[in-house]
């Protein structure tokens, strides 16, 4: 009997084998789209914004999740890889989504700090609404965050609300398509504790990113890494990874290995989104969602290279700047002047060592762990192309 999904085959008959989780995850939000035209049209509109971040992203989760599987040779069905690939990407949409919220929230609140902020502690805390929009220090958004459909929310209540309560749906539907995969049940609990320990420290890296993101004083770069680890690379990188792994098959040493490697991936991949946005390139102005816009430069962003130039000699005329911008939308001058400062504050440079640090740590880990040799060079070949600048 040919092996069916309710997601990947969507009740057509056809083979599932034909099927990917690109579309087994359309598949699950179409369902739950129509699922919700029942009860509201507003409802309804709410999963359409969901499919539409998940849509903008690049598939990075579920091909993370694919290339690690393929690599061992005890993988389950083809439904079964294709609901748990999907089960990742939908976690990154809500990472996403919750960061928009967040990043909503929260621009009230800079440009407040923008223009009565003179002192006070690096740290602020506000445990009412953590606001750092995590999507601005993802190339794990993919540009996602932002492409919002002209009055999505206007029509049923406030769009922060909504987004947040969409980002919520985003997750609790990653949790169904591992629960409803049919992966074997000691892998599925496995693939369950992953899922857990992403979404655990992607809630303390959100909260670090709004902390960060609201600095009204220098802090240490360290802090901008540890929040770019926690928020993005662990539930984005090496979340898929592992799981591709357990599901494999793999033993107990690579899923481990995979772990480090991930975590090195997703931070390499993040500098590097810094340094082609600071180096004005296409695609850093396109995630950015205008060409006049400069990505290292978003007020509620975390970067590594803007605390890196708030720590020197420029921290007076990047400030006046990240003010600038919380108020209006910077022109070409002051996109231009930023660039130059991270040039001559040495943070370019400073950011492009920690992208080769992180490259070294990857592929010695894989060189250490003897990985089947088809994962290694999947892997190598993604870094490669992934932080050329």
């Amino acid at each position: 009997m040919t092996p069916t999904s309710s997601y990947t085959s969507s009740g057509t008959g056809r083979r599932s084998q034909e099927f990917t989780p690109a579309t087994a995850l359309r598949g699950f939000l179409s369902h739950s789209g129509r699922k919700a035209a029942e009860l509201s049209p507003g409802y309804e509109r709410v999963w359409e914004h969901i499919a539409q971040i998940t849509d903008a992203g690049r598939g990075l989760q579920q091909e993370l999740v694919m290339t690690s599987v393929e690599a061992y040779p005890a993988r389950p069905t083809r439904p079964v890889l294709n609901a748990v690939a999907a089960s990742f990407e939908l976690l990154h949409t809500a990472i996403v989504l919750r960061a928009d919220a967040g990043g909503l929230r929260g621009m009230a609140r800079a440009a407040q700090a923008a223009d009565g902020a003179t002192s006070g502690s690096a740290w602020q805390d506000d445990d009412a609404a953590a606001q750092g929009h995590t999507n601005s220090a993802l190339g794990a958004a993919e540009g996602a965050a932002g492409s919002d459909p002209a009055g999505w929310a206007d029509r049923d209540g406030s769009r922060a609300d909504l987004t947040s309560a969409a980002g919520d749906l985003a997750l609790t539907g990653a949790y169904r398509l591992i629960a409803t995969s049919r992966a074997p049940e000691t892998r599925m609990l496995r693939l369950l504790e992953i899922l857990d320990e992403s979404v655990f420290h992607a809630a303390a890296g959100e909260r670090l990113v709004a902390q960060v993101a609201r600095r009204t004083q220098p802090v240490p770069h360290d802090k901008a890494l540890d929040a770019i680890r926690l928020a993005i690379a662990v539930p984005c990188y090496e979340a898929p990874l592992r799981a591709g792994a357990v599901l494999g098959g793999a033993p107990t040493a690579h899923v481990t290995a995979l772990a480090t490697i991930g975590r090195s991936l997703g931070v390499a991949h993040q500098l590097t989104g810094e340094l082609r946005a600071a180096a004005g390139s296409p695609d850093a102005a396109g995630e950015a969602g205008s060409a006049g816009a400069s990505p290292v430069l978003t007020p509620d962003r975390c970067t590594v290279a803007g605390v890196l130039v708030e720590a020197g000699d420029y921290a007076a005329e990047w400030q006046a700047l990240r003010e600038r911008a919380v108020r209006q939308p910077l022109g070409d001058d002051d996109v231009a002047h930023a660039r130059d400062l991270l040039d001559r504050s040495g943070a370019a440079r400073s950011v492009a060592r920690m992208v080769d640090t992180a490259v070294r740590r990857a592929k010695d880990t894989m060189a250490a762990t003897d990985l089947p040799p088809a994962l290694a060079q999947s892997l190598i070949a993604w870094l490669e192309r992934e932080t050329t600048v």
